[in-house]
């Protein structure tokens, strides 16, 4: 039998910090990905794109860029290096990843987004990161990119994560660690965002069928 005590309970919620005696260089990586973010965002993009759900009654919300590893661009290498090292420390803490990888694959998703938060804007609905339409992120994971004044609260974990330039933050996609923006954002806050997902392998399994699922479908859609 595994038993924790008090002292080894764990929220899965882990937070990183740059604790190398470089943090000039710390600075100059995460500045970089925001001027290539100033540099490549189209103001005349839809600032609700993808949050309109959970922010009906806000007009204002973030700017998002969409990125990928597997293009060619500057931030890649600076975020998936720091990624490299705090998943290590992350599954080496939960070491049942491993044992969850050898059945059921999970890698870094490709595509990751980098986020804008300007005053009076923000994440205002509680949300988690898996969804029907998302079923394969396992993991999800944060880098804040400045020193902003407005963080991230889970409540089921009863913590606010403050923002810190290259402060990494790793949490389950499930239902168990909903979360929202502190709102409304104070200043101008820079996140990167993306997740860890399970590799689909074949087509996925339903444990039955609900006899009310076509009335629900026809709800939801």
């Amino acid at each position: 039998m595994f038993l924790l005590s008090k002292q080894d309970s764990f929220d899965f919620l882990e937070v990183y910090d740059f604790l190398g005696t470089h943090q000039d260089v710390n600075t100059v990586f995460w500045n970089r990905v925001i001027d290539d973010f100033k540099w490549r965002y189209n103001p005349e993009s839809s600032k609700t794109s993808g949050l309109k759900y959970f922010n009906k009654t806000r007009a204002r919300v973030c700017s998002t860029l969409s990125y990928d590893f597997a293009e060619d661009y500057a931030p890649n290498s600076y975020i998936y290096d720091r990624l490299s090292y705090c998943i290590k420390e992350y599954t080496k803490k939960y070491d049942y990843l491993d044992k969850l990888n050898q059945h059921s694959q999970w890698r870094l998703c490709p595509s990751y987004n980098v986020q804008r938060y300007e005053e009076g804007e923000g994440y205002f609905g509680l949300h988690n990161e898996s969804s029907g339409a998302r079923p394969y992120r396992l993991l999800a994971w944060m880098i804040y990119l400045n020193n902003a004044k407005s963080g991230t609260e889970f409540p089921y974990q009863n913590r606010i994560v403050t923002p810190q330039k290259g402060r990494t933050v790793i949490w389950p996609a499930g239902w168990t660690h909903p979360h929202k923006g502190v709102t409304p954002n104070e200043g101008v806050k820079y996140i990167a965002t993306g997740w860890y997902y399970t590799l689909p392998k074949g087509e996925p399994q339903f444990d039955g069928k609900h006899p009310d699922e076509e009335r629900i479908q026809e709800i939801v859609i």
